[in-house]
């Protein structure tokens, strides 16, 4: 009797099993997978209002759900690399320079739950976060490179000071003030020569009139930003400080919107507070309801992983038979 319960309860688990949908097989370096990444990673950079653009480095994993009325669920896992184009930056993310080793690259690791409805992706969560390269990366590639310094470090600070007046006393309009620091390096003691990052705002005061307590930063349509790259060094006995700073000021953007009806680069952020980090964390970015601080970023978690499960169930399991169809997952990386 025994045995035939067992064996009723196998057919029934075997027929169960070769019933349940699936979804289709995406290979992560499909054209369909590059286009749900481009469009997760333009939402992703559209909500990310501190630091720098992001670019696609590798799809490392996506499953899709059974297609319902409502189109397909995909499921994705993004590996990113910090470019060097600033947040406010209008070069598009795609032709931004990647950010070397030797300058300790970020990296970003995202999650995103994306729907296909009549050929077009839309986002419908995120849970994102970023960190610096290993120090052993960075020495590897260039032995003498220095590491990230904290955003709020002392000697940064002077430096980004020095280099924003050096700034305004070149520029003879409008007055611009500091935005956000983002991203440092000191080489010394030696040359004592600190490398900054950072985003300028234009103010409300013309540099001839300027009241440092009474000059506000534009916000709305008459937002205006730039972005500035260089060092400070104080050389040896020297009383002054030898400044080597570019500036470039972009052109005020239209705004732009995204899926989540959140206002991107037109309407300004806030000035990020700093307290000793290194890098501005993609886990603190603004991804709507779904970013990595909410309570949703952990039920995405949960349903990415249920639907690896289930897929891998229907795919892998002692039912599929040995032919069953892999998706290729990892992709390739693109850069490193």
């Amino acid at each position: 009797m025994k045995l035939l319960l067992l064996s009723l309860l196998f057919i029934c688990t075997t027929f169960a099993l070769a019933k349940k949908p699936t979804g289709r097989i995406v290979d992560c370096d499909s054209p369909e997978a590059n286009d749900a990444a481009l469009e997760a990673l333009h939402f992703i950079n559209a909500n990310h209002h501190h630091g720098y653009k992001f670019v696609v480095n590798q799809v490392e994993d996506i499953h899709v759900l059974p297609e319902t009325v409502n189109g397909e669920i995909f499921y994705v896992e993004l590996d990113l690399l910090e470019s060097k184009c600033p947040w406010v930056s209008p070069t598009p993310a795609e032709n931004c320079p990647v950010r070397p080793r030797a300058e300790q690259a970020v990296e970003g690791d995202c999650k995103i739950k994306l729907q296909k409805q009549n050929g077009n992706f839309t986002v419908l969560g995120v849970s994102c976060k970023s960190k610096p390269d290993s120090a052993e990366n960075v020495f590897r590639a260039c032995s003498s490179c220095p590491l990230l310094a904290p955003l709020n470090d002392t000697q940064v600070v002077h430096a980004v000071d020095v280099a924003l007046l050096g700034f305004n006393n070149g520029n003879n309009t409008v007055y611009y003030k500091l935005h956000e620091i983002g991203r440092a390096q000191i080489q010394g003691p030696a040359n004592n020569k600190v490398q900054v990052e950072f985003v300028i705002a234009a103010s409300n005061c013309s540099n001839e009139n300027a009241a440092l307590d009474s000059c506000v930063a534009l916000t709305g349509e008459g937002a205006h930003y730039g972005s500035c790259a260089g060092s400070v060094t104080k050389l040896p006995e020297a009383q002054d400080e030898e400044l080597d700073m570019q500036c470039t000021v972009y052109e005020p953007q239209p705004p732009q919107v995204d899926q989540t009806g959140v206002p991107s680069i037109g309407v300004p952020a806030q000035p990020l507070v700093v307290h000793g980090h290194f890098h501005h964390n993609l886990r603190h970015s603004s991804l709507g309801p779904h970013s990595s601080e909410s309570n949703s970023a952990e039920k995405l978690l949960l349903h990415l992983h249920q639907a690896k499960s289930a897929v891998k169930r229907s795919l892998f399991g002692k039912h599929s038979g040995p032919n069953a169809l892999r998706p290729r997952c990892p992709g390739k990386k693109i850069f490193f």
